[in-house]
């Protein structure tokens, strides 16, 4: 494997792992957060590439909940979701990840998610004093849940369906109404519709508008041909699937927000 950021020198040993998380921590406590990413990927990378092997489960899961939340101050939702996972993979009891996880979660609009996370939380945590910031989430998360449940529709068609209405027509009704003043042409007799069988009464349903006073829709002007040049080249995604469902994720989260502008970019990116 390539060794990533080659201008960080990092000892490759478990010494060198332990300093490369102490020098990450203390980078984000002075708000360099994009550097400190560099330094916990960096003791990541000596961990998982194996170049160091007798680094403790405890470390490694540290170094992904702590990059975790660094990501988490970076807004970068989708990936500090993905480092919360790997940290629990390596030591489920990291608390600190679950409810790093249950913020991104969150965020992302992954509500059921987050709640399980941050029930969880307040399992290993049921100290008051320690589970402020856990109880206040779940109480966001159970507005989001509750904003989410389907409403009933009063005096009106459920979303996704049109309204129909039935009305009943006589048997002797024509299309069209005679014109009374012009006597019926001779040289066509209309042709009359066919009569129901026994028993039943012929029915005509007719499409109701949703609203009386609702105008015709305008045709849409047709759009000029799609450039190739980049849109939005300050939205940076990578050029992969993974990049693709990173921006839907990333819009997702913003439209959640009520960001709906800055949602569009980003599915317009994807």
């Amino acid at each position: 494997d390539t060794e990533p950021f080659p201008d960080l020198k990092v000892e490759h040993s478990k010494s060198g792992v332990e300093s490369a998380k102490n020098q990450a921590n203390a980078l984000f406590s002075k708000g360099s957060v994009d550097e400190a990413v560099r330094w916990f990927s960096k003791g990541l990378w000596l961990v998982e590439s194996k170049k160091v092997k007798d680094v403790p489960s405890d470390l490694h899961s540290i170094l992904h909940s702590n990059r975790a939340f660094a990501y988490i101050k970076l807004k970068k939702w989708v990936e500090a979701e993905d480092d919360c996972s790997k940290a629990l993979g390596v030591n489920p009891k990291n608390t600190k990840a679950t409810y790093r996880r249950a913020m991104a979660r969150y965020e992302l609009g992954k509500f059921e998610g987050a709640k399980q996370d941050v029930e969880q939380v307040l399992k290993d945590l049921p100290d008051p004093s320690s589970n402020k910031e856990a109880t206040e989430l779940k109480e966001k998360i159970a507005k989001e849940l509750e904003n989410q449940a389907p409403k009933p529709v009063a005096n009106g068609a459920a979303s996704g369906f049109k309204r129909m209405q039935i009305v009943e027509a006589d048997d002797d009704d024509s299309d069209e109404a005679p014109d009374a003043k012009s006597p019926p042409a001779k040289a066509a007799s209309p042709v009359k519709a066919s009569a129901p069988a026994p028993g039943f009464k012929r029915m005509e349903i007719v499409e109701a508008s949703d609203s009386e006073d609702e105008p015709p829709a305008k045709p849409k002007a047709s759009s000029p041909a799609a450039k190739d040049t980049e849109p939005f080249p300050d939205l940076k995604v990578e050029h992969s699937k993974s990049g693709v469902e990173s921006a839907k994720n990333q819009a997702n989260a913003l439209f959640s927000k009520g960001s709906v502008d800055e949602a569009v970019r980003w599915f317009s990116k994807g």
